[in-house]
């Protein structure tokens, strides 16, 4: 068995959460090529072992939310000092045995012209449709033939030197899920660093549960509860310097949108409402809590 992690000196985290049996499968599968650490956010335990292949197995027994997962990991790659890289991935996207080196080895070749690369990330395809995943908001700024460097980019197979996050600092875990990428790239981005995705690698994702289609633009339907975080960690955000204008701007336009369009054209849209309803209320409480 060829394992990949000894072509370089990468960790992969996985974060699990109530994870279907072919999900497990696929953690064991990737467990027996790589180095990393599985964090486990599901209420029971998954495996009985706390090393599953090559990766170190952590059961929390409850949902601590993505971010503080995924510093939980990175304390212990950190702490044991075998990796430079580090690589995200989810439990439910399937990737090629050997993406976590390629998108190390990417990394690698990308920083010797691109100066302070914090992150990179694939090319994200939605896997029923074919399409790339693109925010209007984004325009693309090529600093090579295939990087462009992005403001944020989604966690999902990324890609992180572990370097740049002794710098830039872990994951904000008071968001707990929604913006938690978003957040530390904008944060990177403040103090000099860059990130972006490469369009040498694609991957094929599914954001949220459903999309909706309104004219050329797609959008993604995420479970109900997630619009709690949504609203609440986007008001939290908008007190923040180093969050851009345009984020704020574009980002309060859509959400504005959403509020009102949603009870009346999407499944379980009245659903979504309340739970808008009761972030926005969070998040301003938040604030209020903080003058």
């Amino acid at each position: 068995m060829v394992h990949y992690s000894q072509k370089s000196d990468i960790a992969v985290i996985i974060v699990l959460y109530h994870p279907s049996e072919d999900d497990l499968e696929n953690v064991r599968i990737l467990s027996n090529h790589y180095y990393g650490v599985i964090i486990d956010n599901s209420d029971e335990a998954n495996f009985t072992e706390d090393k599953i292949g090559e990766m170190h197995y952590q059961p929390l027994m409850h949902n601590v939310g993505i971010a503080e997962a995924h510093n939980q990991g990175i304390s212990i790659i950190t702490r044991e000092g075998k990796a430079k890289h580090i690589v995200l991935l989810d439990q439910d996207s399937r990737y090629p045995i050997d993406y976590p080196t390629r998108i190390s080895d990417e990394f690698n070749s990308l920083e010797k012209d691109i100066t302070n690369l914090a992150a990179l990330g694939p090319t994200v395809i939605q896997k029923d449709t074919g399409e790339e995943y693109r925010s209007v908001i984004h325009h693309d700024k090529y600093l090579t033939d295939n990087f462009i460097e992005r403001k944020e980019i989604i966690a999902s197979g990324c890609c992180i030197s572990i370097k740049s996050i002794m710098t830039i600092g872990y994951f904000d875990s008071s968001l707990f899920i929604d913006f938690v990428d978003t957040e530390w790239c904008f944060r990177a981005h403040s103090i000099g660093y860059r990130c972006g995705i490469t369009t040498n690698i694609k991957i094929y994702h599914k954001v949220g549960k459903n999309e909706l289609h309104i004219g050329k633009h797609l959008v993604s339907i995420s479970d109900p509860f997630r619009y709690y975080y949504q609203y609440r960690n986007y008001l939290i955000l908008l007190s923040r310097n180093y969050v851009p204008l345009s984020f704020k701007t574009n980002f309060g336009i859509k959400f504005l949108c959403r509020f009102f369009y949603f009870p009346l054209f999407v499944e379980h849209g009245t659903e979504c409402w309340k739970y808008m309803t009761k972030g926005i209320i969070a998040g301003l409480t938040l604030q209020f809590k903080k003058k």
